[in-house]
C-alpha cells in the first residue's frame, strides 16, 4: 500500500466520521438519524480504491476464525467506532441486540441481515422474524439499540460496521438461545485488529 492511499484513506475516514458525529447531534438516535448515518456510510463504500481485500484479508484457511474485525476510527471516549468485518466460508451469529445505534454497509460480497421481534414473557421468552435484508455494495441497514438482528455469510465478504460505542464497550448486549430459551449475556468482541495507524507503518 503507498503512503498516499493510506493518507487518502485516513482523510476519507475522518471525513466520514466527522458528519456521523454531526448527523447524531443534529438528528439524535433517532430512525431518521441512523438512516442518515447508514446513507453517510454507503457514501463512503464508494471509495473502491482505498479498501481492498487484499490488505483487509479475513483469516487464514488453517484458522478456526472465519472472521476478521479491523478498527478504523474510534474517539478517544471509545465512541463513534468504524471496523472493516473480512469473512470467509460461513459465518452465522444469533439473534442479538447492541445497547447502541449500530449500522452495516456492504463492500464486497453478501451478508444477509435477519431482523426480529421478542415475543413471549419473562418465563417464556422467544424471537420471530419480521424481515431480512441482503446487505452488499451500495446497500446497508440501519439499526435503534434495542432492534434485534442475526448475520449470515457463505463465501467472501468486505462490510462496514459502525456502532456508537466500540464493541468492547458493549458489556450489556445480549443474545437469545434457543435450545435453553432464554436471553444470555452476548461476549464482547476481541481480537479486533488495529487498522487505524497503517499510514506510520508504510
Amino acid at each position: 500500500m503507498s503512503t498516499s492511499t493510506a493518507a487518502a484513506r485516513e482523510a476519507t475516514v475522518r471525513s466520514a466520521m466527522d458528519d456521523i458525529r454531526s448527523i447524531e447531534a443534529d438528528l439524535g438516535v433517532t430512525r431518521a438519524g441512523v438512516e442518515a448515518i447508514r446513507d453517510r456510510l454507503v457514501e463512503l463504500s464508494t471509495h473502491r480504491d482505498l479498501f481492498s481485500i487484499e490488505e483487509f484479508a479475513p483469516p487464514a484457511e488453517d484458522e478456526k476464525r472465519t472472521s476478521s474485525l479491523y478498527r478504523l476510527s474510534q474517539d478517544a471516549d471509545e465512541r463513534f467506532a468504524l471496523y472493516l468485518q473480512s469473512s470467509r466460508g460461513q459465518v452465522q451469529t444469533p439473534v442479538h441486540n447492541h445497547t447502541t445505534w449500530a449500522s452495516v454497509v456492504g463492500f464486497h460480497g453478501q451478508e444477509l441481515n435477519r431482523f426480529f421481534e421478542r415475543t413471549g414473557g419473562a418465563d417464556d421468552p422467544g424471537v420471530e422474524q419480521t424481515h431480512e435484508h441482503m446487505v452488499e455494495a451500495g446497500t446497508g441497514i440501519a439499526m435503534l439499540p434495542d432492534e434485534l438482528h442475526s448475520i449470515h455469510i457463505d463465501g467472501e465478504a468486505l462490510n462496514f460496521h459502525c456502532y456508537g460505542l466500540a464493541l468492547e464497550r458493549l458489556e450489556t448486549r445480549e443474545y437469545f438461545n434457543p435450545t435453553e430459551k432464554r436471553w444470555k449475556p452476548f461476549a464482547n468482541v476481541s481480537g479486533i485488529v488495529e487498522a487505524r495507524h497503517n499510514l506510520q507503518s508504510c
